[in-house]
């Protein structure tokens, strides 16, 4: 039988090209493949007209000197976070020509348009390319980084998320701390709010994601919890729990992990001790000692693996909750201070003219949303391998980066010969190997059986009130 592919040399026809599909766009759309991983920008044909008429659907109308100048500062911050995240330590630089190149060029480059896809400057028109795509990929997620709400109204989500774990966070006359609860109170080691996220950290964040939008960056505001045991973890989450600092409801499940505490098997060990209560072999304190010697941690394939960069010692529990944010609309607000101005210094045709242009109509009195934020709960043992050794958060840095400097730029790595793996991890041996303790004021929680006392201050009270 002939081959088919020799009848007819040439291009196809119209009426049989339109046969011919862009599968990896068509995956993107339909495939749950992300943008990120094409292996070039697909245009529906060449030429600056097409890559015009896709950027400005895309959302930057290139004819508006505010967006023009929105996209020049996108590429600003592209072009820095490639030289100053994913290259240093490698032997190549970007080529200079991608600072001044006009960006419809770069979005030619990337396409393959045969008419700039062409060498210069010693880098083969396959290279060129590589650089073009890698770069448009990272502004592609800086673009998405900027989110309306966190820039224009951060400080107030982050005070009002904050607030309600300040207000929970109590202080002994010795400086200890504990989350306090109506029932119980529990002794906490350390409080700690997560700083501001930089643009350059969201944009790695990003890049790890497969939708690789903003929306799905969900911890730009977090709080962590550190106490002395697992079995304190439990009660701080409960504690929060209690007096409504988190609402249970508006936690997201699929953000939710626990890798520090085997829930079904610290149930059967609190029925078993209890079971040792009640048939009088221990007594109070011996039971919620018991209790509190309980540490294991849930089995790995229990676990859902929603952030593989984390090292396998890094214990705790995670869980990303929603806070409704209320606060008064400042368009409104200002819209109403004009009215008010019209009034006192206009009258008769032109105040109604004024106020039919000042018009609140359709603008809200007040913004109301929900925000993300995510809370961490973690024993004293998981927090010191989590800050030493592979579990630090340098090392885990740097396995994200190597991760996005191979999603980004995997082409100019290939064809340039530069080795894709990052280092080989090294132990730490800050510590000689060997995770030192950090004395507790306090060796247990304050539970629902002993309210606001410790073992140690219990056994104290009852020894003098039994005293003849």
């Amino acid at each position: 039988m002939a081959d088919l592919g020799t009848l007819h040399a040439g291009p196809l026809p119209p009426l049989l090209a339109r046969y011919v599909f862009s599968w990896e766009t068509m995956h993107t759309i339909m495939g749950g493949q992300s943008a990120i991983d094409l292996t070039h920008l697909r245009l529906s044909q060449n030429g600056e007209e097409e890559a015009s008429r896709f950027l400005a659907r895309y959302g930057y109308d290139l004819h508006n000197p505010v967006q023009f100048q929105d996209v020049e500062r996108i590429r600003t911050e592209a072009l820095g976070f490639i030289r100053g995240v994913l290259l240093p330590g490698l032997p190549v630089e970007m080529p200079g020509e991608f600072d001044t190149m006009p960006i419809l060029d770069v979005l030619r480059l990337a396409a393959g348009d045969r008419e700039i896809a062409v060498p210069q400057g010693g880098q083969t028109a396959e290279v060129r390319m590589a650089w073009a795509c890698g770069l448009l990929r990272v502004m592609h997620t800086v673009a998405h980084a900027v989110n309306y709400f966190q820039n224009n109204y951060y400080h107030e989500i982050r005070e009002r998320i904050l607030n309600r774990f300040v207000a929970q966070v109590r202080t002994r006359e010795d400086g200890s701390q504990f989350l306090h609860a109506q029932s119980f109170d529990v002794p906490i080691v350390r409080f700690e709010v997560k700083e501001t996220k930089p643009l350059r950290s969201v944009v790695v964040k990003l890049l790890q994601k497969q939708e690789n939008v903003a929306y799905d960056l969900f911890d730009h505001i977090g709080v962590r919890i550190i106490v002395g045991n697992p079995v304190d973890a439990l009660f701080a989450v409960r504690a929060l729990r209690e007096e409504h600092t988190i609402m249970y409801p508006n936690v997201k499940p699929t953000r939710s992990r626990n890798t520090l505490v085997d829930l079904n098997a610290y149930d059967t060990h609190v029925r078993a001790c209890l079971g040792r209560y009640q048939r009088g072999e221990l007594d109070e304190f011996a039971t919620v000692e018991a209790i509190h010697g309980f540490d294991h941690k849930p089995e790995g394939s229990e676990q859902v693996d929603w952030n593989p960069y984390s090292s396998d010692k890094y214990q705790s529990i995670q869980f990303t909750c929603r806070q409704m944010i209320r606060f008064a609309n400042p368009l409104f607000t200002r819209m109403r201070e004009a009215q008010a101005i019209a009034h006192k210094h206009l009258n008769g045709a032109a105040l109604d003219e004024m106020l039919a242009a000042l018009t609140t109509q359709g603008v809200d009195p007040e913004i109301q949303f929900f925000f993300p934020y995510e809370v961490q709960v973690m024993d004293i043992a998981s927090y010191q391998a989590a800050t030493e050794g592979r579990a630090s958060y340098g090392e885990y840095k740097a396995r994200q980066v190597a991760s996005v400097r191979k999603r980004v730029l995997p082409r100019v790595l290939q064809l340039l010969g530069v080795p894709e793996e990052p280092r080989p991890e090294r132990e730490s041996t800050a510590t000689g190997g060997a995770v030192k303790p950090i004395a507790l004021r306090r060796a247990f929680s304050q539970t629902g059986l002993l309210p606001n006392a410790t073992l140690e201050e219990l056994r104290s009270m009852l020894a003098t009130d039994t005293k003849p």
